[in-house]
């Protein structure tokens, strides 16, 4: 069976899950929620401070081309130039998180991000069944949204091999899971305290998903995230499947669940698909 139709076969199998389940909401989830189909109901912790973004900013600074090669280690001169941010918290946990830093850069024909993550242990999967298998994984998240309201936003979700989960949405929860972010290229390598990924996106294609074309000043909004996940070895058994694991088991017992945000979303229960957890990304010369 090739990838498409196993993506499909594990779509009809989450659509049974999700009428029993819709009400949940954990962050990082992805769920089918695309055109023609009916959008998880909005949870009642969803009010009015939710739905609008944050005005927190990260400045991308430009840098002539050709001065970055993706490949997961951003120890190009050039990166010394980027701001670092390191502004992450657990939203839902009363504990200092681990270090996360992003930093972020732009040229004539491409965005660069990089997330550098502190994580004494690791949570990846040595094969993957698909891109979907990236819920049961340590992985950054970053979402880029044509306004503060997510009604139209793109997102990847990469894991500390580099691999990417990359899927269109609408507010609430509405995902295009057939959807891929062309020209969308990561890296990631491990070190001794944790991993570190690295991409870039072209901005063409961000023009062509209808963002305003970078120059100094413009603002996009972005959000930015990570899933900390570590090993469970209380001997538990797996978790029962839902809409967070996408209607499958983890090859495995199930991964003790975290959520590091940059941007507090101010929600009751874990939620990155919310407009609370938006802040801008400027681009700066």
């Amino acid at each position: 069976m090739n990838r498409e139709r196993k993506r499909r076969a594990w779509w009809r199998t989450i659509e049974v899950v999700a009428v029993s389940a819709v009400l949940a909401t954990v962050a990082g989830c992805t769920t089918r929620g695309g055109s023609g189909r009916p959008a998880p109901s909005v949870p009642a912790y969803v009010g009015p401070e939710q739905l609008t973004a944050s005005d927190q900013t990260y400045a991308a600074r430009w840098v002539p081309p050709g001065q970055i090669r993706v490949d997961g280690r951003a120890d190009e001169p050039a990166w010394a130039q980027a701001a670092v941010e390191n502004r992450f918290s657990f939203p839902w946990k009363a504990a200092p998180a681990p270090l996360t830093e992003f930093r972020a850069l732009w040229d004539n024909e491409h965005l660069y991000f990089t997330f550098r993550v502190q994580d004494a242990d690791i949570v990846a999967l040595e094969h993957w069944r698909d891109e979907l298998d990236s819920v049961f994984e340590d992985r950054v998240e970053i979402y880029l949204s044509r306004d503060g309201k997510m009604r139209d936003y793109y997102c990847a979700e990469i894991d500390s091999r580099g691999r990417v989960l990359d899927y269109r949405a609408r507010f609430y929860r509405r995902f295009e899971m057939d959807w891929r972010f062309r020209g969308l290229e990561t890296r990631a390598t491990t070190h001794m305290h944790g991993y570190e990924v690295e991409g870039r996106i072209p901005l063409r294609e961000l023009a062509g998903l209808g963002f305003p074309m970078p120059q100094p000043g413009v603002k996009i909004r972005v959000g930015l995230y990570r899933a900390e996940f570590s090993h469970d070895r209380s001997g538990r058994a797996a978790a029962a499947s839902g809409i967070h694991t996408l209607g499958r088991s983890p090859p495995g017992a199930s991964p003790v669940e975290e959520w590091i945000s940059w941007v507090n979303p101010r929600t009751a229960e874990p939620d990155f698909h919310v407009p609370s957890s938006l802040g801008w990304l400027e681009f700066v010369k």
